[in-house]
C-alpha cells in the first residue's frame, strides 16, 4: 500500500555537485529522506519540473567568518544577485559554519582578518535595517542568556546584538539555563563555542532521555492505577457482602422478596396529562423501524430510504432509550441497504477498547445490572463446592476475554480452610485480529499470576487463541490427578449452528467437552429469541430484545457521571451486536443466541445431565438482587437453569452439567 513517505523526495530536489569541494547544503529532514537546497538558490531556487538548474560552484573560502567579516560565495555572474539572495546568502553562510572549528570565533589577541572586499560592505549595509529591528525588538541586557564570545563588546559586535548568537534552542529553554559567569574549558575547547552544537544534539539526546524516563514512570503510573482499578471492581473486600455472609432468616428474605414483584408493565404513575399527550403525538419508532425492515427484505430502497429518513429526524445517540436503540438500528438497516454490513462489522470488531475503559464498563455495568456479576457468583460457587478437597484443579475456560470473573476466585480459595489447591487455567478464546492473536489472553494471564502470587496459591496459565471447533483434546494438556471444571458463560453464542453448516461447530465443541469427561461443566447463555433464519422474524425479536437493554440502562444508568459510559456500552456492545443480527447473513453474521430451552436439548443431545441448581446459591443470588439493584430485576429458576431477567423478560440463565 502505497503512501507519501514511499516517495524518495531526497532523488527529486537533490542536485548533484561535481565540484572537488562541494557546497555547503541546507538539510530539511523529511521523516527519513532529506532535501536538499544549494545555498546560492535560497529558499527560492526549487527546481521546476523539467527544469534542471547548472550545478552550483564551490565556495572560495578566504578566511573564517567572524562577526566582523564575511564569507561571500563565488557565482557565474556576481551582478545578477539581488540584495535579498545576497542578504540571504550571507546569512546561510553564517549560521552553516561549523561550530567545533577552532577557527569560528577569533580567540583574544588573533590578529584581525584582512579587510573584506566592497560587496561585503553593501551585503553588511543591507542587512543593517534587519539587525536595528531585531535589536530595538530584543535588547542587549546586562545579564544576558549566553555569555558573548570573546573580543565582542559589551553591547555588540560588529552591529550585531549579542542575543543573535544564541542557538534557538538556547532562545527556547533560556528561562530553565543558568550559565556561569566565566567560560568552561573541556578539552581545551570553550563550551560557549560548543554550546550551540550540545544544545542542538547532546541537550535533544538529554531531553530524549528525560522523555523515556518520564514516559516509564507514566507507565508505571498508569499500571498502577489500572491494578488499583482492578483491586476495587474485581475483588471483594466489603466485610458484609451478601453473596459471602450467611442468608439471614427466611422471614426476612421472603419480605425483601416477592415474586413477580418486577413484571409490572403499563404507565408509570404520576406522569402528566401534557406529557401523555406528547407521548401520543410522538412518532411510533418501533413502527417505523418494522416497515423499513420489510421494505429491506424486498430490496424496497424507494420505501425504505424515505423511512430512513424519517427515522433519523426523530432518533439521536444521545436522546432516551428509544430514540438511542432506533438510532444504532437505523445504522443496521443502512448497512444492510448498502450491502457493507460485513465490513462495518468487522471495522467495529477490531476496535480494541482499552483496559481502563473496560473496567469503568464493568463497574457502570456490574452497578446498574446483576446479570454478569449473578452469573460469575453461580460459576465461582459451583467450582468451589466440586473441587472441596481437592489438590490439583484444571479449569478450561472458554471465552475468557479479559479474565475478570477469576480474581475473586482466587481471592475465595485463598480463604478457604486448609492448604490450598494447584489451580491450573487453560483460557480459550478466538484469535485477535493482527499481528498479535493471542495479545489479549496472554496478559489476561499475566494478571492472574499477579493475583495468585499475591494470594500465595500455587498457579499455571496456559493460553490458546484459536477457532474453539478446531482444538482438540491434545492441546488441553489434560491430566488425570487433576479435578476437571469447564467454563462457558455466554460465548457459545457466537458459533455456527446447523443452519449454516452440516457439521455444525456447537456440536462439535460439545463432543469435545463431553469427551474430555470433566467433572462439571457449567454453561451460561443468553436467552435469545432472534436467531431464526428469515430476516423480518429475527428483526422484530432483536428488536424487542434490545430495547429491554436500553431501558434497562435508560433505568439504571441515568445519572450525568454515569452516561459517557453508559454510552460505551450501547455503542460498543449493544449496538454492535445489534448491526451484526440486522445488516449480516450467512457465516459473517456470529450473533446466534438460542433460548435456554433449546441449548436444554442441545446438551442432553451431546450426552450431558443436567444437574439440580444449589438452593443456597439461588437464595443468595436473589437476596443480593433484591438488596441491591432495581426492583424490576428478578432472578428465577425453571427446570434447573437459575433465571435473570427484567420486566419479566429471561435476559441469560445459567445450569450445570455433567457427562451421561
Amino acid at each position: 500500500m502505497g503512501s507519501c513517505e514511499d516517495v524518495e523526495y531526497g532523488d527529486i530536489y537533490s542536485v548533484a555537485n561535481p565540484a572537488a569541494a562541494p557546497a555547503r547544503m541546507l538539510d530539511f529532514s523529511l521523516h527519513q529522506p532529506h532535501l536538499q537546497f544549494p545555498p546560492s538558490y535560497g529558499f527560492h531556487g526549487l527546481p521546476a519540473a523539467g527544469y534542471l538548474p547548472s550545478p552550483p560552484q564551490p565556495l572560495a573560502f578566504g578566511s573564517t567568518p567572524s562577526p566582523a567579516s564575511t564569507t561571500t560565495t563565488e557565482l557565474e555572474s556576481p551582478e545578477d544577485l539581488s540584495a535579498d539572495d545576497a542578504v540571504l546568502a550571507y546569512i546561510n553562510q553564517f549560521l552553516l559554519e561549523d561550530d567545533d572549528e577552532e577557527e569560528s570565533f577569533p580567540s583574544p589577541g588573533a590578529a584581525a582578518p584582512a579587510a573584506a572586499p566592497e560587496r561585503d560592505s553593501a551585503l553588511l549595509a543591507v542587512a543593517k535595517p534587519f539587525v536595528d529591528i531585531i535589536a530595538d525588538a530584543a535588547p542587549y541586557q546586562e545579564t544576558p542568556w549566553m555569555d558573548p564570545p570573546p573580543n565582542a563588546s559589551a553591547g555588540t559586535a560588529a552591529g550585531f546584538p549579542n542575543n543573535m548568537f544564541m542557538s534557538s534552542s538556547s532562545r527556547q529553554s533560556s528561562c530553565q539555563l543558568v550559565v556561569p559567569a566565566e567560560p568552561v574549558k573541556e578539552e581545551g575547547r570553550c563550551a560557549v563555542h560548543r554550546g550551540r552544537k550540545k544544545n542542538r544534539h547532546d541537550d535533544d539526546d538529554g531531553l530524549e532521555l528525560e522523555d523515556e524516563r518520564r514516559s516509564k514512570q507514566s507507565a508505571v503510573c498508569d499500571e498502577e492505577m489500572i491494578r488499583e482499578m482492578f483491586d476495587n471492581v474485581l475483588l471483594c473486600n466489603c466485610p458484609d457482602c451478601e453473596l459471602q455472609s450467611p442468608l439471614p432468616d427466611e422471614s426476612e428474605i421472603t419480605k425483601a422478596y416477592v415474586k413477580g414483584s418486577g413484571n409490572r408493565r403499563g404507565r408509570k404513575k404520576g406522569k402528566t396529562k401534557a406529557a401523555a399527550a406528547i407521548e401520543e403525538e410522538s412518532v411510533d419508532l418501533t413502527t417505523l423501524l418494522i416497515h423499513c425492515a420489510q421494505a429491506a427484505a424486498i430490496d424496497d430502497h424507494r420505501s425504505s430510504g424515505e423511512l430512513l429518513k424519517q427515522i433519523r429526524r426523530h432518533s439521536s445517540a444521545h436522546g432516551d432509550a428509544g430514540q438511542r436503540l432506533a438510532h444504532y438500528v437505523a445504522n443496521g438497516l443502512e448497512a444492510r441497504l448498502a450491502g457493507v454490513g460485513s465490513t462495518v462489522h468487522r471495522s467495529l470488531v477490531a476496535h480494541r477498547t482499552s483496559i481502563a475503559d473496560m473496567l469503568k464498563i464493568y463497574t457502570l455495568y456490574g452497578t446498574a445490572c446483576p446479570f454478569l456479576r449473578m452469573s460469575r457468583f453461580f460459576s465461582n460457587q459451583a467450582i468451589l463446592q466440586a473441587s472441596k478437597g481437592a489438590a490439583r484443579l484444571h479449569i478450561i475456560d472458554y471465552g475468557i476475554d479479559h479474565g475478570f470473573q477469576w480474581p475473586v476466585f482466587l481471592q475465595r480459595v485463598a480463604k478457604l480452610d486448609g492448604p490450598h489447591p494447584r489451580i491450573r487455567i487453560t483460557a480459550i478464546d478466538l484469535p485477535q485480529p493482527g499481528f498479535r492473536p493471542a495479545e489479549r489472553i496472554e496478559a489476561t494471564g499475566r494478571r492472574l499470576h499477579d493475583y495468585a502470587r499475591m494470594y500465595n496459591i500455587p498457579f499455571e496459565y496456559h493460553a490458546i487463541a484459536a477457532k474453539w471447533d478446531t482444538i482438540r483434546i491434545e492441546d488441553l494438556r489434560i491430566d488425570k490427578d487433576e479435578l476437571l471444571i469447564v467454563n462457558c458463560l455466554f460465548r457459545m453464542r457466537h458459533m455456527m449452528d446447523e443452519t449454516v453448516t452440516d457439521q455444525s461447530p456447537r456440536m462439535t465443541v460439545l463432543n469435545t467437552i463431553r469427551k474430555l469427561n470433566p467433572h462439571l461443566f457449567i454453561h451460561a447463555v443468553v436467552n435469545g429469541t432472534y436467531n431464526a433464519p428469515f430476516f423480518v422474524t429475527r428483526f422484530k425479536e432483536a428488536l424487542f430484545y434490545f430495547s429491554s437493554l436500553f431501558d434497562m440502562l435508560e433505568t439504571t444508568a441515568s445519572k450525568l457521571e454515569e452516561q459517557e459510559h453508559r454510552m460505551l456500552i450501547e455503542r460498543d456492545f449493544f449496538a454492535r451486536e445489534a448491526l451484526n443480527v440486522i445488516a449480516c447473513e450467512g457465516t459473517e453474521r456470529v450473533e446466534r443466541p438460542e433460548t435456554y430451552k433449546q441449548w436444554q436439548v442441545r446438551n442432553l443431545r451431546a450426552g450431558f445431565r443436567q444437574q439440580p441448581l444449589n438452593q443456597e446459591t439461588v437464595k443468595k443470588a436473589r437476596y443480593k438482587v433484591t438488596r441491591s439493584y432495581n426492583k424490576d430485576f428478578f432472578v428465577d429458576e425453571d427446570n434447573k437453569w437459575m433465571l435473570q431477567g427484567w420486566k419479566g423478560r429471561v435476559i441469560v440463565a445459567m445450569s450445570t452439567w455433567k457427562p451421561s
